[in-house]
């Protein structure tokens, strides 16, 4: 009977030691929020980023993530993201994919752990696009809160077994 209880305890102990669990859930997590913003384009919250701007626009060549053939859009920015193929009607933060690769699992410290860019430029456009639209875009939504707590929880019951 000893010997079970010291097994267990090891394990328990190793659990602790191990940072296993906490990484599996935070890259999880990322997975989940690069399709809500760059593929599907919701806030933290489940509602829409945005629209696009229909007011006639000139997007430079150098600018576009597709040639449209065009540089000016009487439909505005719709008509732009419409003719580049990243338009589902709705504004995703996706547009030459830079922002979306960037986006990743970030270690801050000692058993410290986020997500974020290592690219300044990136960072401040979604701090811009955040401001833009008012809305806290890239904060964990409740989904993924759940998310994580799930994952922690599963990988630390395989842990145990």
């Amino acid at each position: 009977m000893a010997n079970d209880w010291d097994l267990v305890i090891r394990k328990v102990n190793d659990i602790v030691k191990s940072d296993k669990a906490v990484r599996t859930a935070i890259t999880t997590v990322l997975a989940e929020q690069k399709t809500r913003i760059f593929s599907d384009g919701f806030d933290s919250k489940g509602t829409q980023i945005g629209t696009y701007s229909t007011a006639k626009t000139s997007v430079s060549k150098k600018q576009q993530s597709r040639n449209t053939g065009k540089t000016y859009f009487k439909g505005g920015y719709a008509e732009y993201k419409t003719l580049s193929g990243n338009n589902p009607g709705h504004v995703i933060l996706k547009n030459f994919g830079q922002m979306q690769s960037d986006y990743t699992f970030q270690v801050l410290g000692k058993d410290q752990y986020g997500l974020g860019y290592t690219n300044d430029l990136n960072y401040n456009k979604s701090q811009w696009m955040e401001k833009k639209y008012g809305k806290s875009i890239f904060n964990q939504s409740k989904n993924e809160g759940e998310i994580l707590e799930k994952v922690i929880n599963s990988e630390l019951e395989k842990s145990l077994r």
